[in-house]
């Protein structure tokens, strides 16, 4: 994505959210930036969460677990990370 694209977070099923430090603010400062770590409940229909736009290049990782403690160290696909140039 690019900077000033728009991003929608959609919630399908309960989850615990969580994304990795923004050093560079590709989001903007929380909670109005991006997403609030936390847990977020399934609805029907599916909650929308955004827009969110970058306003700063760089790459954040994130990752949702139905359960257990919500953490992007261990991950390296590409599918958890966003990245915006």
């Amino acid at each position: 994505m690019t900077v000033n694209d728009d991003l929608y977070i959609i919630v399908n099923d309960d989850c615990k959210w969580c994304y990795s430090p923004d050093p560079n603010s590709v989001f903007g400062a929380p909670p109005t930036g991006f997403l609030a770590a936390g847990s977020y409940t399934a609805t029907t229909p599916p909650t929308t969460y955004g827009p969110y736009r970058p306003i700063a290049t760089g790459s954040i990782c994130y990752n949702a677990v139905a359960s257990g403690d919500c953490t992007c160290t261990e991950i390296t696909a590409t599918g958890h990370s966003i990245t915006v140039s």
